[in-house]
């Protein structure tokens, strides 16, 4: 009996260990390209690892960060990621959309999404999301109207493409609801990767009178935060909370939850809901978007701006305030958003 005893614990510790054995194959396999800027940008990227972190902790996923050097990498970079047999690839960057395209054809079966781009599906096999990011941009730009000594705020976009016009239609917006009169500047750098240029461009507008910059421009932003701490203005943060970059010069920060997005679709192949050809939308009601207030801006703003703000978060939430989003109007289209207020003449003119 002790020898049948003792050979059944011997199967009992043999099946124990395949089944871990199981369980540890089974582990999801998870692949994240950043954009070019890559991580350590303390702004999109290095957001979105902070939910490729989370869902790690919380799923037992194993994951890896592939940084491409620049975006004619994007397509080869996912290639060969999708060659490697991940169970799903998540991409970080606008420019991403076409080579995402191609490669999620050549492998129909491979699962993809794609954090942050524009509304339309990309392919049958990718999910994608959309932040809201004229809703936080709406804030920023009613803190900056309400926050100005000089009458005069500024935008520095990395590159003039559609998705920073999103951005900075949001801004005008909110300002000009807050103070009609308020003279509100843009300028674009060019780049996502090049903080000595986002300083630069910062400097032109601060020439020009504005003392206030919103930074759209990935790891280029730096150098808009560095120079309002040398010229004693203000900045205003992007994707990240990037208060702490500068404390007392960065007047509050347009936090995009893209960590949330990535987590959220990491979950969706874990439990089995991924859909792709789907867009997910991540706005204020969805907790998507905000302006950061925390120790680092503590007495920047006003406490009666703080109080607009919320006011008009909410009506925003209701649908009573429609912020207007760059990819609805059409081309040489007067007038935006709800309540109507005239497009800026630099938008106007363009196509989407």
């Amino acid at each position: 009996m002790r020898r049948v005893l003792a050979a059944l614990g011997i199967l009992a510790m043999l099946a124990g260990s395949l089944l871990l054995a199981g369980a540890a194959e089974a582990k999801l396999r998870v692949a994240m390209v950043t954009s070019e800027s890559g991580l350590g940008d303390r702004s999109f990227n290095d957001m979105m690892n902070q939910g490729m972190k989370k869902a790690a902790a919380e799923f037992g996923i194993d994951y890896v960060v592939i940084q491409p050097r620049s975006i004619s990498e994007f397509q080869s970079t996912l290639a060969r990621a999708a060659g490697q047999g991940f169970d799903f690839i998540v991409g970080s960057s606008f420019d991403m959309i076409k080579p995402m395209q191609t490669v999620a054809a050549a492998f129909p079966n491979q699962k993809f999404g794609l954090v942050d781009v524009g509304p339309d599906p990309i392919a049958p096999n990718v999910v994608s999301s959309v932040t809201k990011d004229w809703e936080g941009s709406f804030l920023v730009g009613m803190i900056a109207a309400k926050t100005t000594k000089t009458g005069t705020i500024g935008f520095v976009g990395g590159k003039d493409i559609p998705i920073i016009h999103r951005f900075f239609i949001g801004y005008y917006y909110g300002a000009k609801m807050a103070n009609p009169q308020v003279n509100v500047l843009e300028t674009y750098a060019g780049t996502f990767t090049d903080p000595a240029a986002g300083k630069e461009y910062t400097l032109s507008l601060v020439n020009q009178k504005s003392d206030i910059n919103f930074a759209v421009a990935g790891a280029t932003s730096a150098g808009v935060i560095d120079a309002a701490k040398s010229t004693k203005t203000l900045a205003i943060g992007v994707d990240s909370n990037q208060n702490y970059l500068a404390p007392g010069f960065v007047l509050t920060s347009m936090v995009k939850r893209v960590d949330t997005q990535a987590y959220d679709m990491i979950k969706s192949v874990v439990d089995g809901t991924f859909k792709g050809g789907t867009v997910l939308y991540y706005g204020l009601k969805e907790g998507g978007v905000d302006a950061a207030m925390d120790q680092y801006n503590k007495g920047l703003i006003a406490d009666d701006v703080l109080k607009q703000v919320d006011v008009l978060r909410q009506k925003v939430i209701s649908g009573e305030i429609v912020v207007p989003n760059y990819f609805d109007l059409k081309p040489g289209q007067k007038e935006m958003g709800t309540p109507p207020m005239a497009t800026p003449p630099s938008i106007a003119g363009k196509s989407n």
